[in-house]
């Protein structure tokens, strides 16, 4: 073990001396497995803080990254060192605040409650693991009864997994065993996560990579298509929208059909509110036909659209089964759920569910969120989202009424867009799953160097930051915003 006056250059000195060292402990010695000595080169390794070229070398060899290119990602990375509030540092000390949330998921920011610390240091030291096949714990007894009162209706039962994605695979699953139909129904304009079932759910090209998919799944057209509308008011709007989705029930026959999932409010595709009546209308067709209505609450759920769940922006509608993660417990700790009614939950309790993880129901990841959820009731999140509801709105219109490439934009809760525009036809800089445009990768470099983070897709960039944010740092963020813009404006087309 290094002494305390060893300098921190001398460390770093034997840190990228043992990086750069071969493999050479495992092809000097017959035995299949030598592991002689990697125990104290990890140590050594492990009680010295790397340099941003360390860190970048060894996620360059040794890791690969989601959705794009592993080379590609890993050039325009930032090693994040800490995080603090609605804001995270990288190693260099710069701080960024976050417009994103992350993958909008830590809705509590990056600074951990301590109830949250205190609840999963008890858990690790009484009941670490616990078997989910037969086995319970204290603290999925307390977490379900919390969300059986935060879930409105008779949404009463719960299964914890460990992400949006298995929540919906299980949903899958769950739906086709309680009718006994195989077809499922999911909206083009969607993304439910990225397992081979979800993948198949979701609508949006994220899906192309991975068919052929699950089998069994149709799209369809939500109340919002990129290239037309449906009418020129939001009555005509959602009294098409349902006709259109009753007529594809016809084609498929909804005695065949056992869900139909939706995103409440539509998340990375647009945070697209469906109009009024939507999904009432969806709720009427599905108890005609006798299909359960899915909702994918992943992004939506525990306050993000100003609601606790993005369902409650329609008037009455319970959906069948509810599935949801992220803001379960602000993504401290892998963790996700399904919850169902009375009547789905009846016919497992009689039948098997079929599917099973070893990490369902893991009492560490149970116990983050007992503790999260109440962080959020005791500091009224909820109400944060209320208060900031309309500033956001206003900012965002500030910058609509100063900017000729901001288009349009949309926001309810925390949760927003802004869809930007090349010229005064309105062409955006990249067409639907077009290629880049170099204005909008200055763009995003612009936020980067300007110390803000967050999600640019196609011609849109999002503002979804925490839930715990306040009205400065709303503002500052808009301010970095409105700067990024003045320079984007240069590329606009009179």
């Amino acid at each position: 073990m290094f002494s305390k006056a060893i300098t921190t250059t001398t460390q770093r000195t034997v840190v990228s001396s043992l990086l750069k060292q071969s493999k050479c402990l495992f092809t000097t010695s017959s035995k299949k497995n030598n592991f002689d000595g990697l125990y104290e080169k990890h140590k050594k390794i492990a009680d010295v803080p790397m340099k941003t070229e360390e860190v970048m070398k060894a996620i360059s060899e040794n890791t690969l990254f989601t959705w794009n290119p592993s080379a590609t990602a890993a050039a325009s990375s930032i090693v994040m060192e800490r995080g603090e509030g609605v804001y995270f540092f990288d190693k260099q000390g710069k701080k960024y605040i976050d417009f994103n949330s992350q993958a909008m998921c830590s809705n509590l920011g990056h600074t951990v409650p301590q109830e949250v610390i205190d609840a999963v240091d008890k858990q690790l030291k009484t009941v670490a693991y616990a078997y989910p096949c037969g086995l319970v714990t204290e603290v999925k007894a307390k977490l379900s009864l919390l969300m059986a009162d935060l879930m409105p209706g008779d949404l009463n039962h719960f299964y914890y997994v460990s992400g949006g994605a298995e929540a919906n695979e299980t949903a899958m699953r769950m739906a086709r065993l309680k009718t006994g139909r195989h077809k499922i129904l999911a909206r083009y304009r969607s993304y439910h996560g990225a397992t081979l079932g979800a993948m198949g759910l979701t609508g949006d090209p994220r899906r192309w990579g991975s068919e052929p998919g699950a089998s069994g799944i149709v799209h369809f057209m939500d109340p919002f298509p990129y290239t037309f509308s449906w009418g020129s008011t939001e009555e005509e709007i959602c009294q098409k929208s349902l006709q259109y989705l009753r007529e594809v029930i016809s084609y498929e026959g909804g005695k065949n059909i056992a869900a139909i999932f939706l995103e409440p409010v539509t998340g990375t595709n647009g945070i697209l509110k469906p109009p009024a009546g939507y999904l009432e209308g969806v709720r009427q067709i599905c108890d005609q036909h006798g299909i359960l209505m899915v909702c994918d609450e992943v992004m939506n759920g525990f306050g993000r659209t100003g609601t606790m769940f993005g369902f409650e922006q329609a008037n009455n509608v319970i959906p069948d089964i509810v599935t949801m993660a992220k803001g379960i417990n602000g993504a401290f700790i892998p963790l996700g759920a399904v919850a169902c009614r009375d009547h789905v939950a009846a016919h497992f309790q009689k039948s098997p569910i079929g599917i099973g993880s070893t990490y369902n129901s893991h009492p560490v990841t149970l116990a983050s969120a007992y503790a999260a959820l109440q962080y959020f009731l005791r500091t009224d999140v909820l109400g944060n989202v209320h208060r900031m509801e309309p500033i956001l709105q206003s900012l965002m219109e500030d910058l609509k009424k100063r900017h000729p490439t901001v288009k349009t934009f949309r926001s309810l809760g925390l949760f927003g867009t802004v869809e930007l525009q090349k010229n005064s036809r309105g062409e955006p800089f990249v067409e639907f799953n077009g290629p880049a445009h170099p204005a909008m990768a200055q763009l995003k470099n612009d936020m980067i160097s300007n110390g803000l983070y967050t999600l640019v897709r196609f011609s849109s960039f999002f503002t979804n930051p925490p839930l715990i944010i306040n009205e400065k740092e709303l503002r500052q963020g808009f301010e970095i915003l409105d700067k990024c813009l003045t320079n984007l404006d240069k590329h606009f087309e009179k």
